[in-house]
């Protein structure tokens, strides 16, 4: 809506004469200012001056988001007026004939195909103007429609919601649309193909609750009612005023529920930015056959690595990635209603090729998280891993992590399940994976990401079971004796490169990755990418069967006649030096006895 204001004019300095009408202005719902000379809301209905985002049709949405003059509408036959004949004090026939009048469409699902790109897609919208962009029997019919087109064609479809919910007057037809929509859903994503869902003001009802929700991304318009729930009952359910920003887009993508808010001039080029390194054309391979260089290991003891690892200047798995990848769209969330900033996972493009990233975020200095991975980063993680099985995107995990947050309240929000999903989703992945521990990786946290086709290590980062403090204080009772402790836990890249745990250690710049974090980050991609190009040669079956029989046989590499010699030979040490052990306690009691004889 658009408010429309008429000012009047004296003509002359008598106030007998009349006033001159002036041409109406229009003026911006948020902030007030004069749209008319505003070019901004002229091309994008989006004000200039304070970001509001006005409604526009569904012929105006297909315009900005496709390629010009490359839209094509199907379906426009399928339509059908009252399935029920349903009574009312106003004819719901003659309302369905009026909303066709006022917006030019025969329903309010408008779709068809059309390029964003030079990328062809297949989009349906849905249009606020007809009834609400309620789906019913013809909408939900169009919309299923699309998506077996798009699967046919092999093409990614974007569906654009901008509803209120089911068509009441369609009864138990309408409701029936979900299931109708949601198997052309499914079938689409069995195909591998993408499905990009765009939530603009309002996007609720069953249209968010089925086919929207179903999309492997989630984009929403800046300050869209996103839900549910319409506004008006969820405010009746609460019996109160809802807090500021409650049932918005940024509320959803604080909870992780939207992947991100992009305003609407700037939607189209990331559609096809994205859609490029979804549907990555290219990859990465070899112009020859790459050479490690020569590993130089630094000079550190096992604690000192420890303090280096955890420096607070050491570059993060945000900042690897930000230095490493040339354009990166971050995945928010679980979707499940929290997102974890202790993992960033996304989609970016390394060399040239899109892979999808999933780093552990490590504690800044003031962070209360304190680095400790909830239920919801493991989940997000999840995620991440499934979407990049499901269309071929090499998986790069960047490790460091304290380890699982050990609280009362992550236990009950299934951290354990969590944890161990993402250790199988990470191990069942079909493309190439590589892990890197840039840092300090502990624990379950660290392993559920690090199982990977390769693993790096930093020169200065480590690997261990648990923190050498906590195993001090577990074993010894001192955590002081951290140093100690850090030693026989053989925690180093040099240790784990020696044990056969990790594949190659990457050099770090001068002193440490802190001293110069773009060096790092540089030789840390050069790193990946040889490896990358490595692993993509081989045949995704036998990848598959390398990394199963990697992991079925590490630390059991001993042969069965080497391990029972082994065994036996251990027991008999130990039957001797119990022997020892036992002659030596009798001779002390002798000694004893001697010495309490009176003189």
């Amino acid at each position: 809506m658009v408010v429309k204001i008429r000012l009047l004019r004296s003509r002359g300095a008598s106030s007998e004469d009349e006033p001159v009408a002036e041409p109406v202005k229009e003026l911006c719902l948020s902030c007030g200012s004069v749209l008319e000379t505003n070019r901004m809301f002229q091309r994008f209905r989006v004000c200039e001056d304070c970001g509001f985002h006005f409604h526009v049709t569904a012929r105006e949405r297909v315009a900005l988001l496709l390629d010009q003059g490359s839209f094509h509408e199907d379906d426009r036959g399928v339509t059908s007026i009252d399935p029920l004949s349903f009574p009312g004090r106003s004819s719901y026939r003659q309302r369905v004939i009026d909303a066709q009048r006022r917006t030019g469409l025969a329903e309010s699902a408008l779709t068809g195909t059309g390029l964003i790109g030079g990328r062809e897609v297949v989009i349906a919208v849905l249009e606020f103007a007809f009834l609400g962009g309620s789906i019913g029997v013809v909408a939900g019919e169009r919309i299923a429609r699309a998506f077996e087109k798009a699967t046919a064609r092999k093409a990614p479809i974007i569906t654009v919601s901008s509803t209120s919910g089911t068509r009441m007057q369609e009864g138990l037809l309408a409701l029936m649309q979900l299931p109708r929509i949601a198997v052309a859903v499914n079938k689409h994503a069995a195909a591998g193909l993408a499905h990009i869902a765009i939530l603009t003001d309002p996007a609720t009802g069953s249209a968010y609750t089925s086919f929207t929700n179903q999309a492997d991304i989630l984009i929403a318009e800046p300050n869209a009612l996103v839900g549910y729930a319409a506004l008006r009952v969820l405010q009746e359910t609460e019996g109160s005023e809802l807090p500021a920003h409650a049932h918005t887009s940024e509320s959803h993508l604080e909870h992780g529920l939207v992947d991100v808010i992009i305003p609407r001039p700037e939607l189209r080029d990331t559609l096809a930015s994205l859609l490029d390194m979804l549907l990555h054309d290219f990859s990465l391979t070899p112009t020859r056959k790459a050479k490690s260089p020569a590993a130089e290991h630094g000079h550190y003891g096992a604690w000192e690595q420890v303090q280096l690892s955890r420096h607070e200047g050491r570059p993060s798995a945000r900042d690897f990635i930000r230095m490493m990848a040339t354009s990166f769209f971050e995945l928010r969330g679980d979707r499940r209603g929290t997102d974890d900033p202790s993992v960033v996972a996304g989609i970016g493009s390394i060399g040239g090729e899109a892979v999808m990233f999933v780093g552990q975020v490590r504690a800044a200095a003031n962070d209360p998280h304190g680095g400790w991975i909830r239920a919801g980063g493991f989940g997000k993680a999840s995620r991440a891993m499934r979407l990049a099985g499901k269309f071929g995107l090499p998986v790069i995990t960047l490790i460091d992590t304290e380890g699982a947050y050990p609280g009362l309240s992550e236990e009950e929000s299934g951290l354990g399940p969590r944890v161990a999903l993402c250790l199988s989703d990470m191990l069942n992945v079909p493309t190439p994976t590589i892990a890197v521990i840039t840092g300090e990786g502990s624990s379950e946290a660290a392993i559920a990401m690090a199982a990977a086709d390769r693993v790096l290590m930093l020169d200065n980062a480590v690997y261990a079971v648990v923190r050498p403090e906590d195993a001090a204080a577990i074993l010894y009772g001192e955590p002081g004796r951290g140093p100690e402790v850090a030693e026989r836990l053989r925690l180093t890249s040099h240790d784990c490169l020696r044990l056969g745990i990790i594949d190659a250690t990457v050099q770090e710049p001068g002193e440490g990755a802190h001293t110069n974090p773009r060096e790092a980050a540089s030789i840390l991609q050069r790193a990946i990418i040889r490896h990358l190009v490595t692993l993509q040669r081989e045949r995704p079956k036998r990848r598959l069967e390398d990394r199963y029989a990697r992991y079925r046989q590490v630390g059991s590499t001993r042969s069965k006649l080497r391990g029972t010699l082994e065994r036996r030979m251990a027991h008999a040490t130990d039957r001797v030096s119990s022997f020892f052990d036992r002659l030596r306690r009798k001779n002390r009691t002798r000694a004893s006895d001697y010495t309490d004889i009176p003189t």
